[in-house]
């Protein structure tokens, strides 16, 4: 167990580094990895589709990211999940309405991600909307973030940019550069209606005259899932299998997938021994064996990632080598529903070694790193310039060595990012490995930021939140405006601020040269304000997305200032602007 796996089979045949790789064109012109080509329909929804696998029971596949199940019954229907977007729910009432008019008289929500569309489906009636006890406050939570969901939520409009570039807004929908799988998002918006009707694992109820037995134990990419099962037809509808490996780490970045946690649901599902089962993330199955037999490849492909990753740290591996070292076996690798074609394996061991160990991956000379833009310096330098270094790097295009030669060509984009030879070499690069990769999401930021190189795209770095979402809340954004001081700006001011936005409270940042601490309550905080700022949450609003500066809030008596106006502006300006 203490030795260090074979050099060999960590640096294993790699696609990104010459392995022999077929591509082939999708039907929308894409050109991409052959197997997913051929077999993305089977596994996933490429076009809106209707399925009925089951007397009563409809599928809506391709209307959103991830499929819709309706259930009939003799006097409505029962929705099972509802979109990721608003604009999903949309889409699929106007499907339900091809062959009923029966109204949706009950929601289920599998998790907290696809519960957008709710409030369309309900057609403005009084609905039962059942769910995780916790998850209308984790849908809160993530709502008052701004964006998506983020461990440190101050940081959620960065993940919801990366989230756009994930799901394939930079990317055109024809010709070689389009995507393969359509998990594009047409905008973020919601139309959420909380749950009712919580319900405790293991409970039994009547639903629309059918019996259900909710469980809500079990999680997978959040901790709010509830999995639905049928007892008189042996029918599941579940979020645990996907159209793809447990995705174990988002490319957008996203809060721990404990894989325990998601394996310790596949074998409960397993273990009801279902007829048929209805996936909240993939097509459904119908015959005891055929389910069986895909929870348990699938059920073991999770387990694998997790072992392997663990025997890997024990070995020593850190991990940039536990990405190479934890790769499928054949048996593994070839059941279609681990076929890697939303996320890619290699980016889940390094996620659970930074929750297992953290960053330091015990190499010393790794301890202290010099700033990469440095780094970079040194290498072009040492090679012999600019020139050789890009020289170098299109010599490793034409071996196919499409990582390596990403890496180099990026020296030179470190230094100068307006060179134009850099440039294009990194976008080569780029698109040849999105070409070979499998994942959905790999591909999207390969391609887009390939896209973006040749100023054919430009991908926002940041998505600020909807200004509604300030309104609402002004507090919880006077506590994000913190992170975003500026030590270089604030120098040696020492200042209270408290910020009174009338019926909505008032609220605190005690701004201590680099730091700003929030406070709460600030009648409670034992000092006086040294600046009192009173304005309403819509003027809040306009100074947090930085539509305006403060000077031109206070001259117009936005903001009513008590204290000094010239030390408001400083203050309120050394914060960082959003430049999206």
């Amino acid at each position: 167990m203490t030795n260090r796996p074979d050099e060999a089979r960590v640096g294993a045949a790699d696609p990104y580094m010459g392995a022999a790789t077929e591509t082939s064109m999708a039907s929308n012109g894409a050109i991409g990895n052959r197997r997913v080509v051929e077999n993305a329909e089977r596994v996933a929804y490429l076009e809106p589709t209707v399925q009925n696998p089951v007397p009563g029971v409809y599928v809506f596949g391709g209307f959103g990211l991830a499929p819709t199940a309706v259930i009939e019954a003799d006097d409505g229907l029962i929705a099972f999940d509802t979109g990721d977007v608003k604009h999903d729910g949309e889409l699929i009432l106007e499907a339900i309405r091809e062959f009923t008019d029966k109204p949706v008289k009950a929601i289920i929500y599998g998790h907290s991600h696809t519960v957008a569309g709710a409030g369309v489906l309900a057609e403005g009636n009084d609905v039962l909307v059942i769910g995780h006890p916790d998850l209308n406050d984790v849908v809160a939570e993530n709502v008052g973030a701004g964006g998506a969901p983020a461990y440190f939520p101050e940081v959620s409009p960065y993940l919801t940019a990366r989230l756009l570039t994930q799901f394939n807004t930079y990317m055109p929908t024809e010709g070689p550069d389009a995507y393969i799988l359509p998990t594009n998002l047409q905008e973020i918006e919601i139309d959420f209606l909380p749950v009712n009707t919580p319900v405790a694992d293991g409970q039994v109820m009547d639903v629309l005259g059918i019996e259900m037995q909710f469980f809500t134990e079990y999680g997978s990419d959040d901790n709010v899932h509830t999995t639905v099962w049928l007892p008189e037809r042996r029918i599941v509808f579940t979020t645990m299998l996907w159209n793809s490996p447990p995705q174990l780490y988002s490319l957008r970045g996203d809060t721990f997938r404990d894989p325990r946690e998601w394996i310790a649901g596949l074998r409960f599902t397993l273990d009801l021994e279902p007829d048929v089962l209805i996936s909240a993330a993939a097509r459904p199955i119908v015959g005891k064996e055929r389910i069986q037999d895909a929870l348990l490849s699938y059920m073991d492909g999770a387990r694998f990632v997790l072992d392997q990753t663990l025997r890997g740290i024990l070995a020593g591996l850190g991990p940039d080598e536990l990405r190479h070292f934890v790769k499928f076996p054949d048996y593994l690798d070839e059941p279609l529903v681990n076929l890697q074609t939303y996320g890619e394996v290699s980016s889940y061991p390094p996620a659970i070694f930074y929750q297992t160990v953290g960053w330091y991956d015990n190499d010393a000379a790794n301890l202290k790193p010099i700033v990469p833009v440095e780094e970079a310096r040194r290498w072009v330098s040492l090679v012999g310039g600019s020139d050789k270094m890009l020289d170098a790097a299109r010599s490793a295009l034409d071996e196919g060595e499409y990582s390596w030669a990403a890496k180099l060509a990026n020296q030179v984009y470190l230094l100068d990012k307006t060179n134009e030879n850099a440039r294009r070499l990194k976008a080569d690069a780029l698109r040849q490995m999105a070409r070979v990769a499998t994942g959905a999401n790999d591909r999207a930021h390969l391609m887009s930021q390939a896209l973006e190189l040749e100023d054919k795209a430009r991908i926002a770095r940041v998505v600020p939140p909807q200004r509604a979402q300030i309104v609402e809340n002004p507090a919880k954004y006077v506590d994000y405006f913190r992170v975003r001081i500026d030590p270089a700006k604030t120098g040696e001011i020492v200042c209270f601020v408290r910020f009174d936005f009338g019926d909505d409270g008032s609220v605190g940042l005690d701004v201590r040269r680099a730091v700003a601490e929030f406070v709460p309550n600030p009648a409670e905080y034992g000092k006086e304000p040294d600046l009192t700022l009173a304005m309403s949450a819509e003027t809040w609003a306009e100074l947090y997305l930085s539509h305006t500066t403060a000077g031109s809030l206070i001259e117009s008596g936005a903001i009513e200032v008590i204290g000094d106006h010239h030390t408001t502006t400083e203050l309120l300006d050394a914060f960082d602007q959003f430049r999206p």
